[in-house]
Parts: structure tokens; C-alpha cells; sequence
């Protein structure tokens, strides 16, 4: 069995380090991992999207419109952007936060009620207040990291050093407290 997901946001939130994290926790459950950059450009502003699929015998990382488990956005214009490679009962992870594109102004009320009123199950998690309370927007990707894992069941990556294994720990308390839209 095969999970699928996409991962979203915006340059310089540390989407490919979150997909590369994902992979090395699927690694260590023994599953075979495959992870494209499939849209956009690690720069700082630009849309980025990563497909990662992870189980036995995996050998294409692309995610087909309507084929993901999940689909993790760490900010949420691009979640509205992303939910349709969802498959029939996907759940959509959301960072609570948006980043005003330019020249456009959008009001946060109406992305989030877009969202919630998707008829998508939705988790809108505070991994950029909590990465703030951490001292850094730069740990938003491990708390989703310690959301999705308790999520999807993968383990913490070795990897990780200790001030993102905080931020790890403190998206995984989160998931413990916080039910689905």
C-alpha cells in the first residue's frame, strides 16, 4: 500500500526540507520513498509543490490530481491551490497562515472559510505561532513535521536537531489536542 501527498507553500518556508523529512522517517519504517519537486522555485515568494509517496515497491513520485492521502500546505492560498490532487476521504493539513501575494491583498477570513467550507476534512494547525513562540518562523516545517507524523504514524527523523526536535514535539502535542473541520 502506497501513501501519496503534496506538499505546498511558499519559498523560504521549507517545503523540500519537510518533504526530505517525511522521507527519511518513511526510510526508517523500511518503505521504499520517491519525492519530485514538481512546480516552482526554492526562492524566497515563489509557489512551491512537492510530491512525495512513500509504502512498498514505489517507483513513480508523482501525485495524480484526485490520488493524495494528504496534502500539506504550509501556507493556506496555496492549500486552496493544492487540495485538488486529493483523493475521495484525503485530509488536508493547513498551516494558519497566509502570505499576502503581491500586488493582491486577501482577507484570511475568506481563505480559511474556503477551506473549512470545502467539504475536505481540514486540520488548520498554528505551526507559525508556534515556531514564533520557538523563536523562529524558520521552524514551521518541523511542527507540521510533528503534526503530520502523528498523523500518518512515521517517527521523528534522526536528523532533526534539537531545537527542531523541540518544534517536532510541540506539532505533535498539537495533533493530540486539536480535531479535524
Amino acid at each position: 500500500m502506497a501513501t501519496s501527498l503534496v506538499i505546498v507553500g511558499v519559498g523560504g518556508q521549507g517545503v523540500l526540507t519537510l518533504a526530505k523529512w517525511i522521507g527519511e522517517a518513511a526510510l526508517a519504517e523500511g518503505y521504499d520513498v520517491r519525492i519530485a519537486e514538481v512546480h516552482g522555485m526554492s526562492q524566497r515568494g515563489g509557489s512551491v509543490e512537492v510530491h512525495v509517496r512513500y509504502g512498498k515497491d514505489i517507483y513513480a513520485p508523482i501525485v495524480e490530481e484526485g490520488g493524495a492521502d494528504y496534502v500539506i500546505a504550509l501556507e493556506a492560498l496555496e492549500a486552496l491551490r493544492a487540495y485538488k490532487y486529493l483523493k475521495r476521504g484525503g485530509e488536508l493539513i493547513v498551516n494558519r497562515r497566509v502570505i499576502q501575494p503581491p500586488g493582491n491583498w486577501v482577507k484570511e477570513e475568506e481563505v480559511f472559510k474556503a477551506i473549512l467550507t470545502s467539504g475536505v476534512k481540514s486540520y488548520i494547525v498554528p505551526c507559525f505561532d508556534i515556531a514564533i513562540e520557538l523563536g523562529s518562523p524558520l521552524y514551521e516545517n518541523a511542527v507540521m513535521l510533528g503534526f503530520f507524523s502523528q498523523l500518518a504514524g512515521l517517527p521523528m527523523p534522526p536528523s532533526l536537531d534539537e531545537r527542531n526536535r523541540e518544534a517536532f514535539r510541540r506539532g505533535a502535542l498539537v495533533y493530540n489536542s486539536l480535531a479535524p473541520y
